[in-house]
């Protein structure tokens, strides 16, 4: 059955009735989609778009965009309706990695932020209702935090069996567009709407000054990118799990997924043996490489570790969203449990980015501006690590950032020398990030019951 989308209305009242269309019938298709794009629409997504972040090829910020931004958005809106919109090469930055290679970063023109940020509007209320609760990443209200109580519940349900952590080998890079338009033909008839993210998920790049034609993948920074992402993975890996763990897997078993990065949780470890000799082939058949030297089948639960700890080994680590999940004992010393501690390696690479930064701009003379900086910085590392038992990671990285600072005081020429009593001091006047409270990773009761 397909549908078509109601003029008359606003923007948002059509994207929140496809929404409760697409939950209502998930086999649902979508006709007549692209004339939600509007000026309306567009003038409201540029007033939302960040205009601090990186410009695209064509130098146009937010404001310069916005000095004849009636005029543009109705130039815009003309190419597209007409077909004849095109979007301008993204300029790629590679971005270090803790391993020594880096991930390409596209940096899209501010016009083409736009569009994409309205195509990826239009696909999430489309697909925000048919996901599964195995995916958390770049969704609506869902977090890290929340993947990772998922996690923690699971394995501690799961006391005597094994987990499975998978990486696919450049994936953003690597998606290919035939099956991924195939799936999106799934739920949408209309022609001019696949044609605009054809036009989007095809946009050239620009390497070493040459402009490069992109015939597979999504390139992460693209505003699209997450929700494309979410949906190749959904039908790949999110719903063939759910099924062979109903027809061929014995016991319980659990999937996170936040984007790319995933884990699966078993009862029985032969069960995630079986898994994992058929996972590579899963991915081959739709395009996609299982990174051998990163993905493992490891034994997992409480009844394992306390095994370990018996014959005077322990259960082996491993990686799940920048932090390193190991097992240990509870407070009370009574069972065994999953912890979560920050990554060695990128905790390092951002004290070494701060130590860089910092070096960079020795002779600022707006210190308030540069504290703010780096405030900000650690902040946001902070946040997102300040997790249950990883306080004491926590707690090292702000004394490393404040050595740090504290050294870029005393290393500026023709200044008197800072003792550690008075910049402390500072650091309590300007409120430097302290340890704050810890977000709790074990499930709430609701969760217990799911």
């Amino acid at each position: 059955m397909s549908i078509h989308s109601v003029d008359g209305s606003t923007w948002s009242t059509k994207l929140l009735r496809i929404g409760e269309l697409s939950a209502r019938d998930k086999n649902l298709v979508f006709n007549n989609l692209g004339h939600i794009i509007s000026t309306d629409w567009l003038r409201e997504l540029y007033r939302k778009l960040d205009g601090s972040k990186a410009i695209g090829i064509d130098g146009v910020t937010k404001s310069s965009y916005g000095t004849k931004l009636e005029e543009n958005l109705t130039d815009l809106i003309k190419r597209i309706r007409r077909g004849q919109y095109a979007p301008k090469p993204a300029r790629i930055v590679e971005i270090p990695k803790e391993d020594g290679s880096t991930r390409p970063l596209a940096i899209s023109c501010f016009e083409d932020k736009l569009v994409q940020s309205a195509v990826s509007q239009i696909l999430s209320a489309i697909y925000e209702p048919v996901f599964l609760p195995a995916s958390y990443g770049s969704r609506p209200g869902l977090s890290c935090h929340d993947a990772l109580k998922a996690l923690n519940k699971a394995t501690f349900e799961m006391q005597d069996g094994a987990i499975v952590e998978i990486d696919i080998r450049k994936y953003f890079n690597t998606i290919p567009h035939g099956p991924l338009f195939e799936f999106l033909k799934r739920r949408i008839s209309d022609v001019r709407f696949l044609k605009l993210i054809d036009v989007l998920a095809k946009a050239p790049t620009i390497h070493d000054g040459k402009v490069v034609a992109n015939e597979k993948g999504s390139p992460q920074g693209s505003i699209l990118s997450p929700i494309l992402a979410n949906i190749y993975l959904h039908h790949v890996i999110d719903e063939w799990f759910a099924a062979i763990s109903k027809s061929h897997l014995k016991g319980k078993t659990t999937q996170i997924r936040f984007v790319d990065d995933m884990c699966f949780v078993f009862q029985f470890y032969s069960q995630a043996e079986r898994f994992y000799q058929v996972l590579g082939k899963r991915l081959s058949k739709y395009g996609l490489e299982l990174h051998e030297d990163k993905s493992r089948l490891l034994p997992s639960g409480a009844k394992v570790a306390a095994r370990a700890q018996a014959a005077g080994t322990r259960i082996p680590t491993y990686k799940f969203l920048g932090f390193t999940c190991y097992w240990g004992l509870s407070l009370s010393g009574k069972f065994w449990r999953l912890k979560v501690k920050s990554r060695g390696d990128r905790k390092r690479a951002k004290l070494v980015g701060l130590r860089k930064f910092l070096k960079e701009n020795c002779n600022t003379p707006n210190t308030p501006l540069l504290i703010e900086r780096v405030k900000s910085a650690v902040r946001g590392w902070v946040n997102y690590h300040a997790v249950s038992d990883n306080q004491r990671q926590v707690s090292s990285f702000i004394h490393e950032s404040r050595r740090i600072l504290f050294s870029w005081f005393n290393r500026r020429g023709g200044k008197k020398r800072w003792t550690w009593e008075r910049f402390t001091r500072l650091l309590d006047r300007v409120n430097y990030p302290t340890v704050p409270q810890l977000k709790s990773l074990f499930p709430t009761s609701n969760q217990a019951k799911a």
